[in-house]
């Protein structure tokens, strides 16, 4: 019997393989898996969100905190340099009662340091002063040197321009000044409550 006449038994795929194409084919195909697959996406989409929410939330406190004290800077300052600049007024005041010869005015007239309130101009968290402070020595300064080049030239009476700086002063040192003072001590409550001591921001900045 001619051997290429028998027929051709078909060579049997391994069991085992097939066994396995079919679990993978079943596991496909099940519900369970592809759900499995959207949770899996979800969680690491809403995991990556909290993480970037948490790390922009810590940013802009970080900012809102760093902001606060650059002001408390400001006012602690300005406050100082009023502070200075009322006083040297106010004795200035004094000598005008006196009606002094005009050399003598002219030798005493106190020089107005407004290094911190020129430099306010560049620094970004000047708006951030309430307005009132900003009004109030603005309107002091203006007043206060009209007042005595208006004496020095006498186109005002020595005792008049003595009566008009003291209620300048008097305005500055009863209210201005410490209102002031009390709003620079509010922001640094503020920060310690919530845990920043004043300086510790910047020491932060520097050791980066």
């Amino acid at each position: 019997m001619d051997p290429s006449n028998q027929p051709t038994t078909p060579v049997n795929k391994p069991k085992l393989t097939q066994a396995l194409k079919t679990v993978d084919n079943k596991e496909l195909k099940s519900t369970g898996f592809w759900l499995n697959q959207v949770f899996l996406v979800l969680s690491t989409v809403f995991g990556v969100y909290l993480a970037a929410q948490s790390g922009l939330e810590q940013a802009l406190k970080f900012d809102t905190f760093s902001k606060m004290e650059d002001n408390y800077y400001l006012r602690t300052s300005l406050f100082e340099e009023v502070k200075d600049n009322a006083h040297n007024v106010s004795e200035y005041a004094k000598l005008l009662a006196k009606s002094p010869a005009t050399s003598e005015m002219q030798y005493h007239k106190p020089t107005l340091e407004k290094y911190i309130w020129q430099t306010m101009q560049y620094s970004p968290t000047t708006l951030e002063t309430p307005s009132i402070f900003l009004t109030q020595i603005r309107r002091f300064y203006s007043r206060a040197e009209f007042v005595i080049n208006a004496a020095l030239k006498r186109q005002m009476s020595a005792k008049q321009a003595s009566i008009e700086l003291k209620k300048l002063t008097d305005i500055i040192e009863q209210q201005t000044l410490p209102q002031l003072q009390a709003s620079a001590t509010q922001l640094q409550q503020e920060l310690k409550q919530n845990d920043i001591i004043i300086g510790s921001l910047k020491d932060f900045n520097n050791a980066n």
